[in-house]
């Protein structure tokens, strides 16, 4: 058995953190997985949308232990969020998630699958391989991503 800390740093994400929790549960019940267990840590930068609110409320829906809330005091950037995200996790490995949708939860067992194939210390995806890509973002937004990853 192995435990999982998933990060998910938010501002404003109230509309994208619910359907995040439930695709992230959906895929940690895949059969490869059936005897591991899961954490999902969200990290928010006090998001003015009730980003906060809407995890408290699927707290109380789903009495889900394993959601966890460490919300932060102001917007203090990314890189920062993982760090405060990785203080709180107890999971043996971490995956980092973006709340916005682009990075879908169906890929988590693919991911564990090749980490435990060669017992790898880091698995990471990218967009900018043959069958990666982001679906839903504008030309903008595309540029800016492939900039930042020049």
């Amino acid at each position: 058995m192995t435990k999982f800390s998933v990060i998910v740093p938010t501002y404003n994400e109230r509309r994208n953190i619910g359907i995040l929790y439930l695709l992230l549960r959906k895929a940690f019940e895949h059969p490869s997985l059936a005897t591991d267990e899961f954490e999902i840590i969200v990290v928010d930068d006090n998001s003015p949308d009730g980003t906060q609110d809407v995890v408290k409320a699927l707290q109380r829906e789903y009495g889900d232990a394993r959601l966890l809330l460490r919300p932060r005091a102001g917007k203090l950037g990314l890189g920062t969020a993982y760090v405060h995200g990785l203080l709180h996790a107890s999971g043996e490995f971490v995956l980092i998630m973006d709340a916005d949708m682009s990075h879908h939860p169906k890929a988590i067992p693919e991911f564990i699958a090749k980490q435990r194939e060669g017992d790898f210390d880091v698995v990471t995806g990218t967009r900018y391989v043959p069958g990666g890509g982001v679906h839903g973002w504008d030309t903008r937004r595309k540029l800016t991503s492939r900039g930042a990853n020049y």
